[in-house]
């Protein structure tokens, strides 16, 4: 009885396990589309070196150009015109990093290790037909251990070759060269950081092509059917075979029919089996995974779509599932923001968006180009008496180095303090700082700058928006249109930032219709939105106000 529970056993278990499925990882070709869609004018790209002072790269401009081979897009070859994509590339300084540079007499030689500071990052701007529209910061990551620690780049060196990698300054002080900076980046990033990293980054960004990809297809081991498993695994690697012919957007479509006789052998093949039992699911899932990146290959996302919820009923390898379920919806939404779902038919945007953080970057330059260093000028001080020199303001926020938690408000003193180099009676050159409360007026090149103090919401306000106190605000503004009545100020921490002074008003105030209420056609020109934000038009605000305002 045993020996007959034993054989029965035996024979039930070669049941279960006489159907199921093998898979062989080969390399496909596989549509991706635009994260971005391109306007229909953009037709050439280039990709260019924009190298701030003191940056540098690991690689040429032209390594960097070869390497970019996007499908939508033909090479820009015109020397007189520019492209329609230009992609800028700036690379990091020897102030990116760190260095911890060791000297060895006896042996003749240097070792410096060398790790990235958070600023370490490359930079890469897009622009469309001569406008910046993105940008996008590459950090440069040290490599870490398993416990998690960074580990630094080693450059070693001999005393012979010191000139190349060093620049001294002193007999002890020594600051990388940019030919140091390079070779760290070469080891850091890689020999295939072009091709490997960046231009796939910019391929799924901007590109419709085809990609190379490792994909898992499924053939069939079925004891019941004789050659099956060697059949169906030939028809796995001739695929592969195939589709590396397949290796543009143009011959995929092209070649859409050689990838259907694929597709109807798989559908053959699923029709033999039983999808409601055991094995017969293990086996369906397999060919339907198969079904399912066939349709892809073809862009045939209505049949993609019906073999991926069929994967789903049978809750066959369900993380598997799932995890292609989310890659489908990304590649659809992708494709949908390119092509139309209905007709297939291209779709084009009408213009690239601007980068927010773009906006921001320039927005901060702006500013920055409005501190003033070093010019000659004089100082109105609060008793009437000048005070002249060589004067120094800063209108850009400093970085303030917190770590993000606790940001120190104490010392900052953007717009506050006006720096005055001038030579005593003692002709030593000293320098004294003054802040808005010593001073009437500052003249720079017959620009004035005034105290003012501004009226801004509360969590516009750095001083106040930790402790919800109403802090002196009082900062550097400049001067723009002065009345018998009424100031214009131009914020300079800002763009297009502008206030005004009604005389006698202890606060300045952005224009609003409230701030103007004792003139009511003026207040109900501004309700209106006759004006617009331009300097021009608030110094039209002060002059209708001054003219017919009592």
């Amino acid at each position: 009885m045993r020996k007959t529970l034993a054989v029965l056993l035996l024979v039930g278990t070669g049941a279960i396990y006489a159907q199921s499925t093998k898979s062989k990882s080969i390399k496909v070709s596989m549509p991706s589309y635009a994260e971005i869609s391109a306007p229909k004018d953009i037709n050439t790209y280039m990709g260019a070196f924009a190298n701030t002072e003191k940056s540098v790269l690991p690689f040429t401009e032209e390594e960097f150009q070869k390497s970019l081979n996007f499908e939508d897009f033909k090479p820009h070859m015109d020397d007189s015109t520019a492209p329609d994509l230009l992609f800028a590339l700036n690379g990091i300084s020897i102030d990116d990093l760190n260095l911890t540079i060791s000297r060895s007499k006896a042996n003749e030689t240097y070792s410096i290790d060398i790790l990235p500071k958070s600023s370490a990052k490359m930079g890469l701007l897009t622009m469309a037909k001569g406008e910046s529209v993105h940008y996008y910061a590459l950090p440069i990551i040290a490599k870490v251990n398993n416990e998690g620690k960074s580990i630094p780049v080693t450059i070693d060196f001999t005393f012979e070759e010191e000139e190349k990698y060093l620049i001294f300054n002193g007999d002890d002080q020594a600051k990388g060269s940019p030919y140091l900076v390079q070779e760290f980046l070469r080891s850091n990033l890689g020999d295939e950081y072009l091709t490997k990293t960046l231009a796939p980054t910019l391929y799924g960004l901007y590109d419709i092509r085809v990609n190379q990809e490792f994909e898992k297809f499924y053939y069939i081991k079925d004891k019941k059917t004789d050659g099956l498993e060697d059949e169906t695994k030939e028809n796995v690697l001739s695929l592969e075979k195939v589709a590396a012919e397949l290796n543009t957007i143009e011959k995929m479509r092209a070649g859409k029919g050689q990838i259907q006789s694929f597709i109807d052998y798989w559908e053959s093949n699923l029709a033999k089996y039983d999808l409601s039992n055991k094995s017969g699911k293990k086996v369906g899932w397999g060919i339907l995974m198969n079904l399912y990146n066939l349709s892809l290959m073809t862009e045939n996302y209505d049949a993609a779509q019906k073999y991926m919820d069929r994967m789903v009923e049978l809750e066959e390898k369900k993380w598997i599932t799932r995890a292609a379920k989310s890659a489908f919806e990304k590649k659809m939404k992708a494709y949908a923001s390119n092509f139309d779902l209905a007709t297939g038919e291209r779709k084009y945007a009408a213009a690239y968006e601007v980068d927010p953080m773009l906006i921001r970057m320039e927005n901060e330059n702006a500013v920055k180009e409005n501190d003033i260093k070093n010019a000659p000028g004089h100082v109105v001080l609060e008793d009437g008496s000048k005070m002249e020199g060589k004067l120094t303001m800063y209108f850009a926020k400093k970085e303030d180095g917190s770590d993000g938690n606790i940001m120190d408000i104490s010392g900052d003193k953007t717009a506050k303090v006006v720096y005055v180099k001038y030579v005593n009676e003692k002709g030593k050159t000293k320098t004294k700082s003054l802040k808005c409360k010593d001073v009437q007026q500052v003249v720079v090149n017959d620009a004035i700058y005034e105290p003012v103090n501004p009226k801004r919401p509360l969590l516009d306000s750095s001083d106040g928006a930790l402790t919800g106190i109403a802090l002196n605000n009082t900062i550097y503004m400049k001067l723009i249109y002065k009345g018998a009545k009424i100031k214009v100020y131009e914020d300079l921490t800002g763009v297009g930032q502008y206030f005004f002074q009604i005389l006698g008003e202890k606060k300045a105030e952005r224009v609003n219709s409230e701030y103007f209420a004792g003139c009511s056609s003026l207040a109900q020109s501004i309700e209106n939105g006759e004006f617009t934000e331009s300097k021009e038009d608030q110094v039209k605000i002060a002059k209708a106000y001054d003219q017919g305002c009592k």
